[in-house]
């Protein structure tokens, strides 16, 4: 059982990574993302913060985190897409895992430089039907459907969300450092050597 936070900007391929993992480990994905996605569905003013490129209040997203946790079974391993985002996010999971009887083993930075960033979301489109994010293809690779813009991927909400990443999530790498269990990857190189780099890093 392995429990990995992975931390990168916008656009690094934190979920391209995680789902080569998926062939060598046996755990769920908590995303951020996708839990801000599902909440927005159901509330406005999250909505709105979301297409500003904006981030959801702590105690709504550690509880939701909290739940999911809760109903993971203690066998699988659980991998964080994109949380904890602030120092303070990262505390707290800590406190949850260890209620819930489990520890973290690795945080693994993507790092990438602001101007890859903004160049690779203005390519991104998301999969209409099942929601995988991709590049430059006419269909998803995954299961064959249409492509979509999301509507965070515009240059001024990238930018802002590159800015939020910097001040807020950039600390949680000296944090995991502190802790030896950071793992940093260069996100400049082909996703084939990305996944290399990660594998090696963890032993697989």
């Amino acid at each position: 059982m392995k429990n990995i936070v992975f931390l990168g900007p916008p656009g690094s391929g934190k979920g391209t990574q995680i789902n080569e993992l998926e062939k060598y480990l046996d755990f769920t994905v908590i995303s951020s993302g996708d839990m801000v996605r599902e909440l927005a569905e159901k509330n406005q003013q999250i909505k709105q913060l979301l297409e500003k490129g904006e981030l959801v209040s702590d105690n709504v997203l550690l509880s939701e985190v909290d739940r999911q946790i809760g109903i993971i079974d203690k066998s699988r391993g659980i991998f964080f897409d994109g949380f904890p985002r602030t120092l303070n996010q990262a505390k707290k999971m800590d406190e949850i895992l260890i209620n819930h009887e489990r520890v973290l083993d690795a945080a693994i930075y993507i790092y990438l430089e602001e101007e890859e960033v903004v160049k690779r979301l203005a390519r991104r489109r998301v999969c209409r039907k099942c929601g995988r994010p991709f590049f430059d293809s006419p269909r998803c690779p995954s299961c064959g459907g249409q492509p979509v813009i999301r509507k965070d991927d515009n240059e001024a909400t990238i930018i802002n969300r590159m800015q939020v990443f910097l001040e807020q999530t950039l600390p949680l790498v000296d944090y995991y450092e502190t802790r030896n269990i950071l793992l940093q990857i260069n996100g400049n190189q082909s996703i084939k050597n990305v996944g290399r780099d990660i594998k090696k890093g963890l032993g697989l």
